[in-house]
């Protein structure tokens, strides 16, 4: 599961911030404090989100390229 929470993860969150105004369909009379708070905590979550796939990318681009393909790879011609 957190390697599927990991890999997804924006995913999930941009579902998450979806259906937060939906709520207010779905319940007309949901207090706004209930809004508020959900809206901080998947703001809290976006951060996280961003950090992670920055640190995912950070990585990548301190790799070696040359050390992932072999002499006889044939996807590169």
């Amino acid at each position: 599961m957190t390697n599927f929470v990991s890999t997804h993860g924006v995913r999930i969150y941009s579902v998450l911030a979806a259906l937060v105004p939906a709520l207010v369909l779905v319940w007309p009379k949901i207090p706004w404090e209930a809004l508020v708070t959900a809206s901080a905590g998947l703001l809290g979550v976006g951060v996280l989100a961003a950090s992670h796939e920055d640190a995912k990318t950070a990585s990548a681009l301190t790799k070696d390229p040359a050390g992932d393909l072999t002499t006889d790879d044939t996807r590169w011609g």
